[in-house]
């Protein structure tokens, strides 16, 4: 009896105060998207295969967290030539980084639906701090999540060597978050 008094005992203590449930995607009604650019016009880009653990509540926000991994083998420009150049080394070097993940580290509402996550992203082996401002309307048991921020491609070592300059490829990246998810 005393060890069951003792285990119940940790349990409590050690669980989660005040946890944000947990919300799951909505993978064919949501889109992880980039705009980036090739001689001063915009392309387009998704990533087709990506997974977030999303603990939200807007009441409880500091105890919200995202931790989300991309598979940028997923990366689809519409163009197998610019897709298939973005798996060399001088781009995301996917034989060796296969996986981007984003992290939060705090969020912080800010008003009427209105937030951001302050988190680090990892991409090509390279962790840097990434703001990202967000919309979160919630409607039951389901939720949508939209939010932008631009991020320095070579930050990441995401075009080296000749592409470094940004004189043929832009160097900021506009990443597009649009989640549709249900608790």
């Amino acid at each position: 009896m005393q060890r069951i008094l003792s285990f119940l005992a940790l349990v409590i203590l050690t669980a989660p105060l005040g946890a944000a449930p947990l919300w799951t995607i909505d993978q064919a009604q949501s889109r992880l998207g980039f705009v980036a650019t090739w001689q001063e016009s915009e392309f387009a880009g998704v990533f087709r295969k990506f997974d977030a653990h999303i603990f939200f509540d807007g009441k409880d926000v500091p105890h919200s967290r995202f931790q989300v991994t991309v598979d940028v083998t997923s990366a689809d420009t519409q163009s197998p030539d610019r897709d298939e150049a973005m798996a060399r080394p001088e781009w995301f070097f996917h034989t060796r980084f296969p996986v981007a993940t984003f992290e939060t580290q705090r969020i912080r509402f800010l008003g009427n639906e209105h937030y951001v996550a302050e988190a680090e992203l990892t991409l090509k082996g390279i962790t840097h701090p990434l703001t990202l401002p967000f919309t979160w309307r919630e409607d039951g048991d389901s939720a949508r999540m939209t939010g932008e921020t631009v991020l320095k491609r070579t930050d990441f070592r995401i075009g080296d060597g000749e592409w470094s300059t940004g004189e043929m490829i832009g160097l900021d990246v506009k990443v597009i978050v649009e989640l549709n998810l249900t608790r």
